[in-house]
Parts: C-alpha cells; structure tokens; sequence
C-alpha cells in the first residue's frame, strides 16, 4: 500500500488534520507492507510536521510492522528531525539540529524530577532562540510556558514535542506542540463527566475551567496554580497579534481567528496545538495580557463552576 502526504502550499496545517484522519481510516494487514511518500509534501508548518509525523509514528506502533518512506526531495524535514520523529533512521535525529533565528527544529522535552522548577528555563531558551525584542520575548515565553505545562499536569504523557518557525517577510511566527496523552475531554471528564466530548473541547477553551480544579484552591500562594485561564490566554492573545489559535484533541479540531471559530473533523490521538502571530504589531505584551485577564476574570463570573481569579501563573505574570 501506498500513501501520499500531499499538501499544497498556503493550506498546510488544515490539509494536515484530513491527512490524519484519512491515516486513523486506512485499513491495513498488519503484515502488509506500507509506503508513506511524502514527495508530495508542500507546505511544512510546525503544526503540520508534528501532527503528521506523530500520526504515523503511532500508525507504525499500532498497526504494522514495517514502513517504508519516499523521503521529501527538500532536505529541510530532514534537517529538522522529522524522520525521527516518526522512527526512521534518515535524516538528523531529534535535538542534533542547530536552530537558526528562523526556526526551532522539533525538540522532544521529557518530564522528570521537580518540573516547575525548569519550566520557566526551558521556555525562555526556547524563546529566546527566535530573537525578538523584550517585549515579545517576553509573549513567547507565556506560550512554551503555557503550552508545555499543559501537556504535563492534564495529559499523563511523559513527554512533549516542539518546534518553531519565523517567515521575516510575512512577520509571522508559528509556534507548535504535540503530545500523544489522553486527550483533552478524557482530562475534562474528571470534572465534567456527563458532558460530550465535542462540548469538552469548547469547554477547556473558557476562563476559569480546568480539570485540575485542586490547584486553584490551595490555601497557600501558590505561583504554579491552575486556574483554567491558560488556553482561553492563548487563544485571546494569538487573535490580539492579529494571528490564529489552532487546537485538535481526537476527533475535534477548533480554528479560531478574529472572525470567529471554526470546527474541523480530525482524528488525532493526543493533544496538538499551533499559536501563528503577526511579529510587527508593536503590541505592549503585559498591557494586553493584563486586558485579557480582566475580561476572562469577568466573563468567568458567568459560568458556572469556573473559578473567578486567574492564578499568576495561568494569567501569564511570571515576570
């Protein structure tokens, strides 16, 4: 069997969530040999090598034995480590790239020991690998922050990928993340347990809503508390820099802009996540952080069981 990852360019990342889904429906002898040709790959966001290369991986661990590739003609996925990533021995392995001011190459962060006590490190070195101003460095710090630290308190993985890239002449940075967890609304439903998974997913992106409702209220003050704002953050700063938050967990994906939301049918086994900004919009990042937490504070007071006050941590205030 042979199975061509095709994507055009301009369309990437939403080409990537059918091609996962059209993966999760391919029916295959677990003796069957499998070509993946990915000479037809065109556009290569973050989002989408991760969410591709995660796929297949999984594809390979679930269902067969061996997997033959028709490596992309480019040589820069394989630079990036994406065969890898997948669990081909071609190209560089993952962390062996150097990163350039234009892109961080996919990075695999494992979780151990005390992990708060790194957190912040690992998310200004790989911020500071995008060469910004202060101001926005200061942006992208609150999203590795953010993002990462999501994955490890809600999705019982171990370990998250990451990458990065910078287009100078578009000033448009994206930011990805993937985990192969439990997903989102098996996270919420300890919470929430008689609602559908779909609503689960709108559910999460609300200030104040959090599966791990026992950090908010420690009595101590406890910088690290999870309040439940930390997507809603994103998802409302992406929009404020004139850019997208892109989200899928199962079978739902959700695309929002400024012009609304936008629900995608996928079928991916994890948690993914894309942050896209404009980098010229001269935004004061506390400024905007500070707004936003005031309207998600107000807006949580009309939801029930959201928690009303955004902890320093998930209000983004880490400096």
């Amino acid at each position: 069997m042979i199975y061509n990852v095709s994507t055009n360019f301009g369309n990437g990342n939403k080409q990537a969530l059918q091609i996962i889904q059209e993966l999760r429906n391919l029916e295959v002898h677990p003796e069957e040999e499998v070509i993946i040709d990915f000479r037809s790959y065109g556009e290569n966001n973050p989002f989408s090598n991760l969410v591709i290369a995660n796929t297949i991986r999984q594809f390979k661990q679930e269902h067969v034995n061996h997997i033959q590739m028709y490596p992309h003609s480019n040589t820069y996925l394989a630079h990036l480590g994406f065969y890898h990533m997948i669990g081909a021995d071609y190209g560089k392995a993952l962390g062996e790239a150097q990163p350039s001011r234009n892109y961080v190459p996919i990075r695999k962060i494992e979780f151990s020991g005390d992990f708060y006590q790194t957190i912040d490190k690992n998310a200004y070195d790989l911020a500071g690998l995008l060469y910004f101003d202060k101001d926005l460095q200061g942006f992208l710090q609150f999203i590795f922050i953010e993002t990462i630290r999501n994955v490890y308190e809600h999705s019982g993985d171990q370990s998250v990928y990451v990458t990065a890239q910078k287009w100078p002449s578009f000033d448009l940075l994206e930011i990805a993340i993937a985990d192969s967890g439990c997903g989102i609304a098996q996270s919420m439903k300890r919470r929430f347990p008689k609602y559908d998974d779909k609503k689960l997913m709108y559910l999460s992106c609300q200030p104040g809503i959090s599966a791990c409702s026992n950090y908010a209220y420690l009595e101590r003050d406890d910088g690290w508390r999870n309040s439940g704002y930390g997507l809603y953050m994103l998802i409302k700063l992406a929009v404020a820099y004139s850019g997208s938050f892109l989200i899928c967990s199962d079978k739902t994906a959700l695309w929002q802009t400024s012009e609304g939301v936008k629900e995608i049918d996928t079928d991916y086994h994890g948690t993914a996540l894309a942050i896209r900004i404009k980098t010229n919009t001269g935004l004061d990042f506390a400024k905007t952080r500070d707004a936003i937490v005031r309207e998600g504070e107000a807006k949580a007071k009309q939801l029930r069981g959201a928690i009303q006050k955004a902890s320093r941590s998930s209000g983004g205030r880490y400096f």
